[in-house]
C-alpha cells in the first residue's frame, strides 16, 4: 500500500543493511512477472480493437454500484473513474483554470453560483443527461457532505434555471469553495429515481447530515446497490467481460468524446502494489498509478519501451508531535533539533526511491508552490533544516537538555525518548518510521518505532494516541495555497479533550511577525476577497511554518507514474500544459485519453 489512501515507496553513506532492505527484491519480481502475466493475461483486444490497460486493486464482492457513494464503489478510488464518470471539468493546477469537460461553464452572481451543463449529452443507456440529473446528484452531495468541507456543505438552497443549468446559492461564498461542485460527478436520476427528488427537496427545506429527516434518507440510500453504473464518459462497463481477474470497458457512443477518444477499449487489470509492478514487468499493462517499491522501479528499466511519467507532488511525508504527550517539544529548539538530526535525502531515497524530492524550502507548501509565491531571494532568507548534527547540539544544550555516556537527557533528567508510529502496509511511512528511529537513536535520543494498523489511523492521529507520527504535510486534495495550512497546523489538532490531536497552541509569538492566531491567518488565506490580503496571508503563514516548525518536512512526494510505450500505446504526452497537475485529483494522462490525445500503436 502506499501512504496515500485514496491515491496510494539511495544516496551516499547508505549501509549495506539498508541498501538490501530496499533492493532485495528485484530478481524474484523479474521472475513473478512471468507467473502472474500466466494469471492474469494481457492479450489484445477481440478484432484487433485498440486497448488500453491499467491497473487497480478493486474487489467486486465487496464494492458497491452505487457511484454516488464514491467511498467503496467499484473503480472510484481509481483515476480511472474519469473515463465512465466524467466530472464536469478537470482542474489545470499551473495556470489555475478549468478544462471543461461534462460542463459548458459556471458564473458567479452575486451568492448564487450558475453552473451549466453541455448540450446534447446523453448517458449509456440512451436517455438525456440534462439539469435534473445534476440538480438531484447535487442535493445528494449537499446531504452527504460532512459540515466540516468546503463547497456542498456551503450550500443553501437549489434551483433548475432550464434544461441544462442548475443554481446554488451558497452563504458567504470565498474564492473558488466552487471547485468540488466543478469536480462533482453527477448520477443518473434514473438510477437514483427514489433518492434525487426527496433529496431536492430536503435540502430546500433546510435539513442537512445528521437530521431526522437526512438519517431516515440515508439508512436506506447507504443499502442501496445497483445493478450497473450508467455512465457519461467516453466509456461504459462491458458487464460480460466483468471477472476478478479485470474489468473492460468499451467505448460509450452516446457519451461525452464517445466517438473522439482513440481507443476502442480500456481493460483494467486487479492488482496491489507488488501485483501492478509485476504486470509493468510483464508488459501487461500499459500505465499504473500505483506505488512501486524501489526494488520493482531498478526491475522496470530492463522492460522495453518503459518510461517514467512523472506527476507533480503538492505534499510529503514527515513527523507530526503531540504536544501533550511529550512536552518537551514544545520548546521550538527541540523540534529543530530533532530535524537537524536527520537526512531527509537518504530516507527520501529508502522510503520511495527514485519517487520523491529533497525539501529545499521547508515552507510548509511543496516547494513548486513556495517558489510561486516568493522571490529567490525571499526564499534565500528561510532556514534550512539539511541534516546538521553540530546544530542539533547547540540547540539541545541550549534547550538545557545534557549528554552523559553517549544519551541525551531533559532539563529533569529524565532520559529523552520518543515513540515513532509509522503505518502497517504503507511501505514509505513504515520505511520512514524505521529511519527515523535509527537516526534519533544513533544521536543518542532513545526512540522506538512501531506500525499502527492501517485501516484507522485517522483516528490515532486525531485522538493524539502517539508521541511522534509520521504523517503527511502540504496538501495534496486542495490546489488553493491554503490548503497546505490547513494540514499542517489545523488537522488533527481540534484541542478538544476527545480530540487533541497534535496539541499544537495556534496562538503564537512569531519571531518576524509577533503574536499571531493561527486559525485566523489561514481563515484569512482562504476567505479574503482581495488577491493581495490572501497572499500576505499565506507568506506570513509560510514564514511562521519556517520558524517554529510545528511539522518536520522530511521529503517531498514525486509521483512516478511506470508506462509502456510501443506495445499498445504510440507515446505518452510530455510537457503538456496540466503536466503539473495532481495524479489523482486531475490526472492529465487519463485526460489525454479522453481528449482523444492518446493513441494506439499503428500497424
Amino acid at each position: 500500500m502506499t501512504s496515500h489512501p485514496l491515491h496510494n515507496a539511495i544516496r551516499q553513506d547508505l549501509s549495506r543493511r539498508r541498501l538490501l532492505r530496499a533492493m532485495g527484491l528485484g530478481a524474484a519480481g523479474a521472475t513473478g512477472a512471468g507467473l502472474l502475466s500466466a494469471c492474469a493475461g494481457g492479450e489484445t483486444a477481440s478484432g484487433g480493437a485498440a486497448q488500453f490497460t491499467g491497473v487497480f486493486d478493486f474487489d467486486l464482492d465487496s464494492m458497491t454500484r452505487n457511484v454516488h457513494r464514491e467511498d467503496g464503489a467499484l473503480l472510484l478510488g481509481s483515476v480511472y473513474k474519469d473515463l465512465f464518470l466524467c466530472p464536469g471539468g478537470v482542474y489545470n493546477w499551473s495556470t489555475q483554470e478549468w478544462d471543461y469537460l461534462l460542463l459548458e461553464g459556471h458564473e458567479w452572481d452575486g451568492d448564487d453560483l450558475v453552473v451549466t451543463l453541455r448540450s446534447g449529452l446523453k448517458w449509456s443507456d440512451g436517455s438525456d443527461l440534462n439539469a435534473d440529473d445534476m440538480i438531484r446528484s447535487y442535493a445528494m452531495r449537499v446531504l452527504e457532505a460532512p459540515p466540516w468541507g468546503f463547497g456542498f456543505p456551503q450550500v443553501q438552497d437549489l434551483e433548475k434555471l432550464d434544461d441544462v443549468s442548475v443554481r446554488l446559492g451558497f452563504e458567504d461564498p470565498f474564492p473558488n469553495i466552487e471547485r468540488s461542485i466543478i469536480k462533482h460527478r453527477i448520477v443518473s436520476k434514473t438510477t437514483y429515481e427514489g433518492y434525487g427528488e426527496p433529496a431536492v427537496e430536503m435540502v430546500n427545506d433546510g435539513v442537512r447530515q445528521g437530521d431526522d429527516e437526512h438519517a431516515d434518507w440515508n439508512a436506506e440510500f447507504i443499502e442501496f446497490d445497483p445493478d450497473e453504473i450508467i455512465c457519461s464518459g467516453p466509456y461504459k462497463f462491458d458487464e460480460a467481460q466483468i471477472s476478478d481477474a479485470r474489468i473492460t470497458l468499451v467505448r460509450n457512443e452516446e457519451g461525452y468524446q464517445g466517438t473522439e477518444v482513440a481507443f476502442d477499449e480500456v481493460v483494467i487489470h486487479k492488482g496491489d502494489n507488488r501485483q501492478s509492478a509485476l504486470l509493468i514487468q510483464s508488459g501487461d499493462v500499459d500505465y499504473s498509478t500505483l506505488a512501486p517499491s524501489a526494488a520493482d522501479q531498478q526491475a522496470f528499466q530492463g522492460v522495453e519501451g518503459f518510461r517514467w511519467i512523472e506527476h507533480a507532488g503538492y505534499d510529503g511525508c514527515g513527523i507530526m508531535f503531540n504536544h501533550r504527550a511529550k512536552p518537551e517539544v514544545q520548546d521550538v529548539r527541540v523540534r529543530k533539533a530533532l530535524a537537524y538530526i536527520l537526512d531527509g535525502d537518504q530516507i527520501g531515497q529508502v522510503a520511495r526511491g527514485e519517487a520523491y524530492s529533497r525539501v529545499e524550502h521547508y515552507a510548509g507548501l511543496a516547494d513548486i508552490q513556495a517558489e510561486e509565491i516568493f522571490t529567490a531571494e525571499e526564499l534565500d532568507e528561510f532556514e534550512n533544516y539539511d541534516q546538521d548534527h553540530d546544530k542539533a547540539t547547540e540547540l539541545l544544550e541550549e534547550a538545557g537538555w545534557t549528554l552523559e555516556g553517549g544519551k541525551w537527557f531533559l532539563p529533569d533528567g529524565e532520559e529523552a525518548s520518543f515513540e515513532v508510529i509509522g503505518v502497517a502496509g504503507w511501505g514509505d511511512f513504515e520505511l520512514t518510521a524505521t529511519q527515523v528511529e535509527e537516526a534519533w537513536n544513533d544521536f543518542g535520543i532513545k526512540t522506538e518505532a512501531r506500525n499502527v494498523p492501517e485501516d484507522n489511523p485517522w483516528g490515532i492521529w486525531g485522538a493524539g494516541d502517539f508521541e511522534v507520527a509520521v504523517r503527511h504535510w502540504g496538501n495534496p486534495e486542495q490546489p488553493d495555497y491554503w490548503g497546505a495550512f490547513q494540514m499542517n497546523f489545523l488537522t488533527e489538532n481540534a484541542g478538544t479533550d476527545d480530540s487533541p490531536g497534535q496539541g499544537f497552541d495556534l496562538r503564537v509569538e512569531s519571531p518576524s511577525q509577533g503574536e499571531v492566531d493561527i486559525a485566523e491567518l489561514v481563515d484569512t488565506a482562504q476567505r479574503a476577497e482581495n488577491e493581495e490580503e490572501q497572499m500576505e496571508a499565506l507568506k506570513k503563514l509560510s514564514i511562521i511554518f519556517n520558524e517554529l516548525l510545528p511539522r518536520i518536512p522530511i521529503w517531498t512526494y514525486k509521483y512516478l507514474s511506470p508506462a509502456i510505450e510501443g506495445t499498445r500505446v504510440e507515446a505518452f504526452p510530455t510537457d503538456t500544459p496540466t503536466s503539473q497537475n495532481e495524479q489523482y485529483q486531475d490526472n492529465h494522462v487519463i485526460l489525454a485519453l479522453i481528449q482523444g490525445e492518446l493513441e494506439p500503436v499503428q500497424d
